[in-house]
């Protein structure tokens, strides 16, 4: 019995023991009370900024195309051009082909067949000029144009002076006038231009000019005296004389011509018909300037403008009125 009891004891001892570090550790095990969260002080919001305005994208202003103005590039030419006009006399071009200037002889073939050329002449027809620039020389290089009485070969001294050729003349008076001098004549045919590169022109310009001297007319616009003198009888001509009034003042002028120094030509065409039909004569002392104003107003729309082939000075020499 006492064993019993004692083995009974010791069990109750065990049992307490073992419960006892149950409790220990579920003490031990237990999680820590948290501290209470403390609340933050409350701060006012910020003001927002009101956002910036968005800038507008910058775009570069569009240049539109300068439109070609035919007008002012003719006002450009005839205020700029020198004191004699291109004009060259027929001796002093003899005294200048020793430097070999480009001779351009722009009649015909069979003119310079008939009647002979100029020695070291290129010759290139006035209606094929601008289709042939590539046999010229440089646009700064001396060029001497010429055809029978220097109507032809003003016209194309203008023409390659407005597209930028700096060093051309026109022979006065033609190879009429050089063979009046009694100055060497060629015969035969003239040696072929050697091809080239055209230089580069205004694309506008160009087409303006091509197309004018590549319609121009029989007779190129030249008037002969007697015929004029003819047409003022029979119907009203404008004539239009383009030298200087000092001139006028010391030779005299055909009657009832207009006087527009060439220069000043592009600025006074108020002074001309308002019908660009109306026929106009153009007349200066040789015919250089004449021709010079009259390819300036056939550019510029007019279509019935002629020249004093040889000028006052051919009209004088055939016994014409004068008024002086």
């Amino acid at each position: 019995m006492n064993t019993q009891k004692t083995l009974l004891n010791a069990r109750k001892t065990i049992l307490v023991a073992m419960l006892f570090v149950l409790a220990i550790s579920a003490v031990s095990c237990a999680q820590p009370t948290a501290e209470p969260t403390k609340a933050l002080p409350t701060v006012a919001p910020r003001a927002t900024d009101a956002p910036k305005p968005t800038a507008a994208p910058t775009v570069a202003p569009t240049t539109a195309p300068a439109v070609f103005d035919i007008k002012t590039v003719l006002d450009k030419y005839v205020t700029a051009l020198p004191d004699g006009f291109g004009g060259v006399q027929p001796a002093a071009l003899k005294d200048q082909l020793a430097a070999k200037p480009f001779i351009l002889d722009v009649r015909e073939a069979s003119e310079i067949a008939t009647n002979g050329f100029i020695e070291g002449s290129v010759n290139i027809p006035l209606r094929t000029l601008t289709k042939n620039l590539d046999k010229l020389p440089a646009k700064d290089q001396p060029i001497v144009t010429l055809c029978a009485s220097g109507q032809r070969g003003g016209i194309a001294m203008s023409v390659l002076q407005m597209l930028g050729y700096t060093n051309v003349k026109n022979l006065v008076g033609g190879f009429g006038a050089w063979k009046a001098a009694n100055l060497p004549v060629a015969t035969g045919t003239p040696a072929e231009a050697k091809a080239g590169k055209a230089p580069e022109f205004d694309k506008d310009l160009f087409t303006a000019l091509d197309k004018y001297v590549t319609t121009l007319p029989d007779g190129f616009g030249g008037a002969q005296p007697a015929a004029l003198k003819d047409q003022m009888v029979a119907a009203k001509v404008f004539l239009l004389d383009v030298r200087e009034p000092s001139e006028i003042t010391q030779n005299g002028f055909i009657e009832g011509s207009v006087n527009v120094p060439t220069r000043t030509l592009v600025k006074n065409l108020d002074k001309l018909p308002t019908d660009k039909a109306a026929p106009i004569v153009t007349y200066c002392p040789s015919g250089q300037r004449g021709v010079i104003a009259m390819t300036t107003l056939q550019l510029l729309g007019y279509t019935n403008v002629k020249n004093l082939v040889g000028g006052f000075g051919a009209w004088k020499n055939a016994n014409l009125p004068i008024v002086k």
